[in-house]
């Protein structure tokens, strides 16, 4: 074999760095392993280290647990409680205070009825109540049921009787015994009322003819 053959097969050198799994990253790979086994088994060794709890332990637990729960519930059930007498109080404070104005109008009046001897004064003086009233009861949202001419609504409405009517048609109300009110959405008190049956029954032509 010639010399220059001899040169084109001469292997270049390889150094051990360039060799996959060299012990250039080998060294990197082990101690990652090694670490990676030695927190694996420092965690085990710690949960088997715990013992499980006692059923004394567990009922102490949950008897806690309740024991939280339970004064947690209590509290919120007095807050609640005392809310809710706040607001029955103010609402009680609010409503009295409207009337208080009629109450002096009624007190005026009296003391007026008892000196004057004019009726028209009296007779304002009970007119100027009654616009108090009105007044306070527009502040409450109180509303007075209509009643004459209108529909009987059992809603609305307690018919105390009926009465037959040539003007007024069946089921409308012919007049009121007694008011009633709404408060918002709610009724306060039906008015009493009569309503009309419809047109009177004829009654049956008497024979004149007397019997021989």
């Amino acid at each position: 074999m010639s010399g220059k053959n001899k040169k084109e097969g001469k292997a270049n050198p390889v150094s051990p760095e360039s060799l996959p799994g060299s012990d250039a990253e080998m060294e990197q790979v082990v101690p990652n392993q090694n670490q990676e086994a030695a927190d694996s088994k420092a965690s085990e060794t710690q949960s088997e280290s715990l013992p499980d709890p006692s059923p004394e332990e567990l009922l102490a637990l949950a008897n806690d647990r309740y024991l939280r729960a339970r004064a947690d519930f209590e509290n919120y059930r007095k807050r609640m409680a005392r809310e809710f007498t706040e607001v029955r109080e103010n609402t009680r404070q609010q409503t009295v205070s409207e009337f208080l104005g009629i109450y002096d109008f009624i007190l005026l009046a009296i003391e007026h009825a008892e000196t004057a001897v004019d009726m028209d004064a009296i007779r304002q003086g009970l007119r100027m109540i009654f616009t108090e009233f009105e007044r306070t009861f527009e502040n409450l949202d109180v509303k007075l049921i209509e009643t004459v001419g209108k529909d009987f609504d059992p809603n609305l409405h307690e018919a105390i009787s009926q009465e037959a009517s040539a003007d007024i048609p069946e089921g409308k109300i012919i007049r009121q015994w007694k008011p009633g009110f709404t408060l918002g959405n709610r009724l306060l008190r039906p008015a009493s009322v009569v309503v009309s049956s419809g047109q009177p029954v004829p009654e049956p032509a008497q024979d004149e003819t007397a019997p021989e």
